[in-house]
């Protein structure tokens, strides 16, 4: 008989082998009932829409929320556990096993700030930062299935219309597209936002949220750009807010031009063009954007490419801005798909790295060293206060030297992102900081010396006393 499971799928009918037998009381958890008929035919329902959630887990165990029920641990409202036995051993654990009990009270403040980061302008605000959100839902009801958004959904090919564009550096490349660089982010018979804007934006007054920096755009409050413009307008809040707050002695803002490194690129490869609004943004700054990472397509490696504005929006031109050229209103891209620590480039102004997880990947052990070396602001974004304090150790291990606190970003993503074994609200480039570098030696601190290297066991055999006063009166009498 016909039976729904919990995604919609109408199902006629449902067997299964008997080595199989095993899984059907799994199976029955999940809300299928079975049939002892063979399977004729099944498809979707018209109105099917997959849920896009993470299947929750147990933090301890992993076992998953349909295996069992799971709990939140009662005072941080955090943390996931199956069973009040995963709980004990979570809590006595030791503090270098990252135990709950050291977490408990630092996750308890990261829970409270909940409402706070679902605090945003946009009138879908509800819906999207509710720990039940749809995203494949509000996208596909929003017809937004094609360009930069199918990177955002697990049922769409994340390619940004392959195979448009000429070919560039000798091979046809999908991110880095002449024309308007918005075209891609406007939904089925909408209109792209202008890659040349009516008003530039007003000398020394720069935009410090989002519903500011709609307002500029002409845009709705209604429109979701905002979850993929977070990329190039986090990199235009740290530009204008807050490197010259740290950093004053930079004095960041009066420079024409600008270098910034970008670093382990993800989710910003297939958004490249994207970044051509720090051009429309800054139109007074030659802007050079280098993107690093081994996440990159390795076509682009070693590539650069400028971008201009022309008639119909924007021009690609494979190569370097001329040099004598003021370059001002201009973006230059460059690649490299090699590790930081050791490309060979002119040093930054700035380094700016997107939802990193210095934890997650080996590479940053070697590059946050290097950065160490430079001495560069050097900013990052990380999904969660949680995710920033791991980071923070990461640093310490790896430098010696430590983390900013970490700063609520107002341009995050609206989008709530659900935990796997944990309730936190994660959002993406929800948080900021930076690096916090080791003091260098001041000029009445000295290091250690290094020791010695063993001394060579005699290669020679030494000359007698005797004979060198015998040499020192020859030269004597010569001389």
């Amino acid at each position: 008989r016909d039976s729904v499971g919990p995604m919609g799928w109408g199902l006629r009918s449902f067997s299964l082998a008997p080595p199989c037998r095993s899984l059907e009381s799994l199976v029955s958890r999940l809300g299928v009932k079975m049939s002892k008929a063979p399977m004729r035919g099944w498809g979707p329902k018209p109105a099917f829409s997959f849920p896009s959630m993470r299947v929750r887990g147990c933090h301890v165990c992993k076992r998953h929320s349909f295996e069992g029920r799971l709990s939140a641990c009662q005072q941080c409202c955090a943390v996931l556990y199956c069973s009040e036995s995963c709980r004990k051993g979570d809590w006595n654990r030791s503090r270098a096993d990252t135990g709950h009990q050291f977490w408990c009270q630092r996750m308890a403040g990261y829970m409270s700030r909940t409402q706070e980061l679902a605090d945003l302008p946009f009138t879908f605000a509800a819906e999207v930062t509710s720990e039940t959100f749809n995203k494949e839902g509000f996208l596909a009801t929003r017809g937004l299935t094609r360009g930069y958004w199918a990177g955002e959904s697990m049922l769409v090919d994340g390619v940004v219309d392959g195979g448009r564009g000429p070919p560039l550096g000798g091979a046809v490349l999908t991110h880095v597209l002449p024309g308007n660089p918005f075209e891609a982010l406007c939904a089925e018979g909408s209109s792209a936002l202008s890659p040349t804007p009516r008003e530039r934006p007003p000398p020394r007054s720069y935009f410090g949220s989002w519903k500011d920096y709609y307002e500029w755009r002409g845009l709705p409050l209604g429109s979701p750009l905002a979850v993929l413009m977070t990329y190039p307008l986090t990199a235009y809040y740290i530009i204008t807010r807050l490197t010259p707050q740290h950093f004053p002695e930079l004095n960041l803002l009066n420079k024409q031009s600008l270098k910034v490194h970008v670093l382990e690129p993800s989710r910003e490869v297939q958004l490249l063009m994207l970044f051509w609004e720090l051009a429309v943004l800054l139109p007074l700054v030659s802007l050079e954007l280098l993107f690093v990472g081994d996440r990159l397509p390795q076509e682009l490696d070693g590539q650069q490419f400028l971008l201009q504005r022309d008639e119909q929006g924007v021009s690609v031109r494979p190569g370097s801005a001329p040099k004598a050229k003021g370059g001002r209103g201009e973006l230059q891209m460059g690649f490299s798909t090699g590790p930081y620590h050791l490309l060979q480039a002119p040093k930054p102004d700035l380094v700016i790295g997107f939802n990193s997880g210095f934890a997650l990947k080996d590479t940053w052990l070697s590059c946050l060293p290097r950065l160490q070396s430079l001495r560069v602001p050097a900013y990052f974004t990380e999904g969660s206060e949680y995710a920033c304090a791991v980071d923070e150790t990461a640093v310490s291990m790896a430098t010696g030297g430590s983390a900013s606190p970490a700063h609520l970003n107002p341009f995050r993503s609206p989008f709530r992102q659900l935990g796997i074994d944990n309730a936190m609200p994660w959002y993406s480039n929800a948080f900021l900081f930076h690096l916090v570098y080791k003091a260098p030696l001041g000029p009445g601190r000295q290091t250690l010396a290094p020791p010695a290297p063993p001394a060579p066991r005699n290669p020679d055999p030494p000359v007698p006393l005797r004979s060198r006063r015998k040499d020192k009166q020859q030269r004597r009498r010569r001389n």
